[in-house]
């Protein structure tokens, strides 16, 4: 691919209108920053065109925001990491309106606690529950806070024509006519400018390289990431952002894509400490479709048929919570295993997680306090958190209660439902809502669906 820009117009053309821009209004600007090429050119350019702006012209905050998934590939993280800290620096020396924010999933909406907690099969490209939770949900948030404080916002992208014929479509369909801004597809209020939308791939990298980087970092490190790559993970505000598997600057578990190149390049490349995270990302991948794995009703209790007619089954839900707790013991002793060169105890999931995974597990009826013992048989010692409560019911106990149910011929699971709704609402004179939350624990369709349908369809 050619020079496109940088064939018909200069550097410094680029600079005055993204200043001529910047003084239209005082609607402040959120920069989404990845890492990556686009989002580093798009940061760079700006930094250029507000640091040749006299100091009375920078009116109005620039934000510049990257997503933390808190499931990012370690190598890529600490490469974001510096450069945040490089342009923070640079920004304050050169006295530049320029804040740095990371933005991240709440603890309910993280990988780990709806994979391992909720038991959300790994992501697929069908079923991507994973974006919306852990990159737009935390971004749109930050710029929707910022349009509630100033009126309207402009959201700066790196995103590119030439990337895909699909993505022009879209850029072109969200133009407002004789304007340079477009219209934001999903937040009120706010508008997207792409400075560099006509940018070629070569463009981007004749730039990098031939630009100094104003924040003090060396353009050559990027192109190294890059080098066995085929792109990075812009900053995702919608649905028709591409995955990010098949890219250097994607989760590390990623199962949307067959295979992850870009964790098997660095490994190839050298980092070989990453083995365990591939090895892990791989058994997570082969071991999402096993119907063993997996209940045979949805979270909401509803149950689904898949299958013609001379082979009609109940379909795949959540994973249960025995291959939950496999999962969590993997990942803890992946973590154990990981040799990270400057963190040698480097997390892949957080006490916050396992705390919510352990709530939720409750709730589920895992009254042994799984999380507890789990963490206890990998690395041999408890976790280092405020114990709240301690096993609601002994093994012993458990076993007992189920072959009284076998024998009442009731579902355990339902029996559960009941006792820690009861539970919940032990000590409170007033228990709003308890006998409808019984209701619905009793009419969920699992516990009816073979005689409502009068017939018996198999599990599997």
């Amino acid at each position: 691919m050619a020079l496109n820009y940088f064939s018909k117009h200069k550097k410094e053309d680029l600079y005055r209108s993204v200043q001529e821009i910047y003084k239209s209004d005082n609607r402040p600007w959120v920069i989404g920053y990845s890492g990556g090429k686009d989002s580093t050119v798009v940061v760079q350019v700006i930094f250029y065109a507000l640091s040749s702006m006299s100091k009375a012209d920078l009116t109005k905050p620039v934000y510049i925001i990257s997503s933390d998934t808190m499931v990012e590939n370690p190598k890529v993280l600490k490469h974001i990491n510096e450069q945040l800290l490089k342009i923070k620096k640079s920004a304050k020396e050169l006295e530049l309106p320029i804040h740095v924010e990371k933005v991240m999933p709440d603890i309910k909406n993280t990988f780990w606690v709806n994979l391992i907690g909720r038991g959300y099969p790994a992501p697929r490209q069908k079923f991507r529950w994973c974006t919306d939770r852990l990159k737009i949900d935390p971004a749109n948030s930050f710029i929707l806070n910022k349009v509630s404080e100033f009126g309207e916002t402009v959201v700066v992208l790196g995103v590119r024509k030439s990337e895909s014929a699909t993505r022009a479509q879209v850029m072109n369909t969200h133009r407002i006519e004789g304007k340079i801004l477009r219209r934001h597809t999903k937040l009120p209020n706010s508008y997207v400018y792409a400075p560099i939308e006509d940018f070629s791939l070569d463009d981007v990298w004749a730039y990098l390289l031939q630009v100094p980087n104003p924040w003090g970092a060396d353009n050559n490190d990027l192109l190294a990431l890059y080098q066995d790559s085929q792109g990075e993970c812009p900053l995702v505000i919608d649905q028709s952002t591409p995955s990010c598997g098949n890219s250097r600057f994607g989760c590390w578990v990623c199962t949307v894509v067959q295979e992850d190149k870009s964790l098997k390049g660095f490994i190839e490349s050298g980092d070989d400490w990453l083995t365990p995270l591939l090895r892990f990302r791989n058994w997570l991948s082969e071991n999402r479709d096993i119907e063993e794995n997996r209940e045979k009703k949805r979270m909401n209790g509803a149950v689904y048929l898949v299958g013609d007619d001379e082979n009609k089954r109940k379909g795949l839900g959540p994973y249960t919570l025995e291959h939950r707790k496999q999962i969590l013991k993997e990942l803890l002793k992946t973590e154990k295993e990981l040799q990270h060169p400057e963190q040698p105890k480097y997390e892949l999931i957080t006490v916050e997680e396992l705390k919510e995974i352990r709530r939720i597990w409750f709730d589920k009826g895992d009254w042994e306090d799984s999380v507890l013992t789990i963490y206890q048989e990998v690395y041999g010692t408890e976790p280092q958190w405020d114990i709240e409560h301690s096993r609601f019911m002994e093994r012993e106990d458990i076993i007992l209660l189920q072959q009284l149910c076998n024998e009442e011929g009731l579902e355990l699971e339902l029996l559960q439902k009941l006792i820690n709704l009861e539970f919940e609402h032990y000590g409170y004179k007033h228990r709003h809502g308890i006998l409808r939350d019984i209701n619905r624990i009793l009419n969920e369709e699992w516990l009816h669906f073979d005689k409502l349908t009068g017939e018996r369809y198999a599990d599997q």
